[in-house]
């Protein structure tokens, strides 16, 4: 297993405390939408978002995925249905960028994503490179949609309120790092769980007292 937010690689919790996670007595919602400037294949965004939905139940944080937007977006076929997209705004959304865009926003050549956080609260965007993610993994000869789902779940735990001493909580792992991650197993530490789970709460409450 696979600390899931740690910048390094370092020790995993056990199953027993995976498992205690688990059973939340009351479990959160956090709403995403994808972005897709880069045109990925439905069925890897789909792998992808199977892996973060597993990653966050396990410490029972619910993720509820609204429709992908395809950019440029074509009339009437809004939505990864084909179907005029609804109204709703997800609490997150994490934007695919292609390497021209990542260029234009000058985004640190070795990073493979970043999350825009404030200083207190959730976030709202994070950014993917794929072609970075697809290098990355090409090199260290792991499955690209595996990596992509640890980038997402990694950049989604930031706009939830993890921080990391690096700018704009990006996220950059070398080669021989992600050769010896195991990425379809992957879990989030119990204090960084906990502070997800907060940070949902306070909004919750926050969203509740609103209305």
């Amino acid at each position: 297993m696979v600390p899931l937010l740690a910048l390094t690689i370092a020790l995993v919790i056990d199953g027993g405390q995976a498992a205690a996670l688990s059973r939340s007595d009351a479990d959160l919602a956090v709403t995403i939408r994808i972005h897709d400037y880069a045109h990925l294949p439905t069925e890897s965004l789909s792998r992808a978002r199977d892996a973060v939905t597993r990653v966050y139940a396990s410490i029972g944080v619910e993720t509820v995925w609204y429709d992908t937007l395809r950019f440029p977006i074509r009339r009437g076929h809004t939505g990864s249905g084909g179907k005029e997209e609804d109204s709703a705004i997800a609490q997150l959304t994490i934007n695919v960028v292609t390497p021209d865009m990542a260029a234009r926003g000058h985004v640190p050549a070795d990073a493979l994503g970043f999350a825009a956080v404030p200083e207190e609260g959730m976030g709202r965007i994070a950014y993917v490179i794929y072609d970075r993610v697809q290098r990355v993994a090409a090199d260290a000869r792991t499955n690209e949609v595996d990596l992509l789902g640890f980038v997402m779940a990694h950049e989604i735990g930031h706009l939830l309120g993890l921080r990391s001493d690096a700018p704009l909580g990006k996220c950059h792992w070398d080669r021989s790092e992600v050769a010896q991650m195991n990425l379809r197993h992957l879990e989030i530490p119990p204090l960084q769980a906990s502070r997800i789970r907060s940070t949902l709460e306070q909004a919750s409450a926050l969203l509740a007292g609103r209305n």
